[in-house]
């Protein structure tokens, strides 16, 4: 019959030392008596006993050899043995690294050890000396304490004896073999050879029996109905008991939560999500999905959903179920998770991309707000286009190019109905209404106007965006009074206009909105431009089948992409949240268009960088950049590094910026030159055409 176990059989291993039925007891120089009592830790079995001594043999060393033969477990390391301190109780030598903790595990196996009745004789070989344990009766301190029994109190002892080991320890105990493999069957060190306790914040096992926990591969506890198995880090072993038999519930249900919602990995994702789409259900620990939150973690999910779901999908919740007719009859599969509570279902699809059946209704006021009767430029008198076309110079030459970018012409609108003209915060465009181009001043008036209206918002130039810049505000007065001023100033300087610079933008080019702001810094549209021009080839290479759909897959926020490729100026800020800040957020987008992400968080940001996170009377100000853009930059910085060449080359200047040794004030833009050197790399890179001014 075949007894080895199954560390034994594993060819990976060394293979267990030979054992024996041990030998007669040498001679016993010494004993140590513990005084404690033999029913000590009555929760403690053999087998968990048998746990300690194994891993105090993995700590020490993790190429322990364990196995079992002829009814003897032998449990053998090369570690430097155990020192006259390790017989003391209570002392320990342990990191958080190690499996042990309290320095109480092997002198409490060694009394379970010898209490009981299915283990026989049990021998310690250690450098210098050897001992065995036995339980028995001891008058303590010479019978000079009073004893209830003449036979004294039953206590540990070890009986010692000198040995010629120089390196490591041989632990022997007699026992049954059922015992021995169900011990050795907890330690996953033992049946993995390539076994490594995991990093925080742990590991979600899919290759063995559901419900096991471990904690740095030593097996804790088994819950029923759990979906996986998990093993936590080692430096979670202060979440067991002093037994360390059991995790309390609500430490255990946070860290199998923290496990699965930080997974990345596609079989651990599939498993739950294939589980709750076919109507599971799931213990509340594993009830993790309004946990993931790690960019990464969503991306991953999303592209589990790509990978195995149809591509037209919807749920159905109450109120909706006409919606999902319809849907049917277009096409789409309905999705499901009705063993889960509705915000985990909700959840559930959120994280797979999958929206839920709604039915579209447009009311008066949605088909209304905001109506504006627009006229096309074609249908425009020649008259007419020159006016525009000469005050909107004037305008620029005077106030800056950013003080005016897209003007339309309206016959009728609902935005204003009294006013000659608007500016529209939502696309930076001014709008005039065709009547006032019937007289230059008016004209020129409504064009200062809306400019104010429109530098106030987003600002540029020696201007910062203001909140009031609405009518009939003191901010917006005030900007009215500094483009008088300004104007005022040139004539007595007797001054002219500046011309303007060429056109930036090739004729040939489409406006792209925002992405051709003069407003918004050279920098942000040229990533821009740059993302635009990358999307068709991102779209082929990727195999998506639009825009929409390729910034689905990442899961992140449509709002990141949309700033990204309509930017803003610098300063903006809206009344709740803010841009595309988020690191990793920024670099899946980035990824998925084939674009290096620091040039597009850089592209992005750095513009910002004087004035993220400090006050606005030190925007621009000599000074360190606040910590949260230094340290987002570094890590930039840290990731240029790793592509190397030109892209490295731009360190020094960037670290020079957050440092504050080279000035970045608001007025000014030539600082921004790291990050437009590192955007025309990636178009060079990328053999896209030259990227615009």
């Amino acid at each position: 019959m075949d007894t080895a176990s199954p560390a034994d059989r594993n060819p990976s291993r060394p293979s267990a030392p030979d054992a024996t039925v041990p030998a007669p007891d040498p001679t016993v120089v010494d004993t140590l008596a513990y005084p404690i009592s033999p029913d000590y830790v009555k929760s403690w079995t053999p087998v968990r006993a048998l746990c300690e001594l194994i891993a105090n043999a993995l700590d020490e060393d993790p190429q322990a050899r364990v196995g079992w033969a002829d009814g003897v477990l032998t449990i053998a390391d090369d570690g430097p043995g155990i020192p006259e301190e390790g017989l003391i109780l209570g002392y320990s030598s342990k990191t958080g690294q190690q499996i042990g903790q309290f320095g109480e595990g092997k002198k409490l196996a060694a009394l379970v050890l010898a209490r009981s009745t299915e283990v026989g004789t049990v021998r310690c070989d250690t450098v210098g000396y050897g001992f065995t344990p036995t339980v028995e009766p001891r008058r303590l301190l010479g019978g000079l304490i009073p004893s209830r029994s003449a036979q004294g109190a039953e206590v540990l002892v070890y009986h010692l004896y000198r040995t010629d080991r120089a390196r490591g320890t041989v632990i022997t105990v007699a026992c049954p073999q059922a015992m021995a493999q169900e011990a050795i069957g907890r330690f996953r060190a033992l049946a993995e050879p390539d076994y490594r306790p995991p990093t925080t914040p742990g590991a979600c096992v899919l290759d063995s029996e559901p419900g096991r926990v471990w904690i740095g591969g030593v097996l804790v506890s088994t819950v029923d109905g759990f979906l996986a198995s998990y093993d936590l880090p080692l430096t979670d072993k202060a979440l067991q008991n002093r037994d360390r038999t059991v995790i309390e519930a609500g430490a255990l249900r946070d860290a199998v939560r923290a496990i699965l919602a930080a997974s990345e990995d596609e079989q651990v994702i599939g498993r739950f999500a294939r589980h709750v789409l076919d109507g599971g259900r799931l213990r509340e620990p594993e009830q993790f999905f309004t946990h993931v939150v790690a960019p990464r973690a969503r991306a991953a999910w999303r592209g589990w959903a790509r990978a195995h779901l149809p591509a037209q999908t919807y749920y159905t919740t109450s109120g909706n179920e006409e919606a999902a007719l319809d849907l049917v009859d277009l096409g789409y599969t309905e999705l499901s998770a009705r063993g889960l509570a509705d915000h985990q279902q909700w959840q559930v699809m959120n994280l797979l991309g999958v929206e839920v059946a709604r039915t579209r209704q447009t009311r008066h006021y949605e088909r209304t707000r905001g109506k504006t009767t627009w006229v096309p430029e074609r249908s425009l008198t020649d008259q007419e286009r020159v006016a525009l076309a000469e005050a909107s110079q004037l305008v620029r030459r005077a106030i800056g190019p950013f003080a005016l970018d897209r003007i339309r012409v309206y016959s009728a609108s609902e935005e204003g109905p009294c006013a000659q003209g608007f500016y529209n915060p939502r696309t930076g465009d001014v709008a005039i209404h065709r009547d006032a181009l019937a007289d230059r001043h008016d004209t020129l008036a409504t064009l200062v106007h809306e400019a104010a209206h429109r530098v106030g918002h987003r600002g540029c130039g020696r201007w910062v965006a203001i909140h009031d810049y609405h009518d009939r505000t003191r901010g917006f007065e005030r900007l009215l009074t500094d483009f008088a001023a300004l104007l005022l100033a040139r004539l007595a300087d007797g001054g002219t206009l500046p011309d303007l610079a060429p056109a930036s933008v090739p004729s040939v080019r489409l406006r792209v909105s925002a992405a051709d702001d003069p407003a918004v810094p050279a920098v942000r549209r040229e990533l821009a431009h740059l993302l635009i021009d990358r999307l068709p080839h991102a779209l082929t290479d990727g195999g998506f089948t639009s825009e929409k759909d390729l910034v689905a897959s990442t899961a992140v926020s449509p709002a990141y992409w949309r700033t990204l490729t309509h930017p803003r100026t610098a300063g903006y800020r809206k009344t709740q949240g803010g841009g595309p800040w988020d690191y990793d957020s920024v670099a899946l987008l980035a990824e998925a268009v084939g674009v290096h992400p620091p040039v597009v968080w850089l592209g992005y940001h750095l513009c910002e960088g004087a004035m993220h996170g400090r006050s606005r009377a030190k925007w621009g100000k000599p000074g360190r950049w606040a910590k949260k853009m230094r340290d987002a930059v570094n890590r930039a910085c840290a990731d240029l590094e790793a592509l190397g060449g030109a892209y490295a080359q731009q360190i020094p200047a960037l670290q020079a910026l957050v440092c504050g040794k080279t000035p970045a004030p608001t007025g000014e833009d030539g600082w921004h030159a790291p990050a437009r050197t590192l955007v025309a790399l990636e178009r060079q890179r990328l053999g896209l055409d030259t990227a615009p001014a």
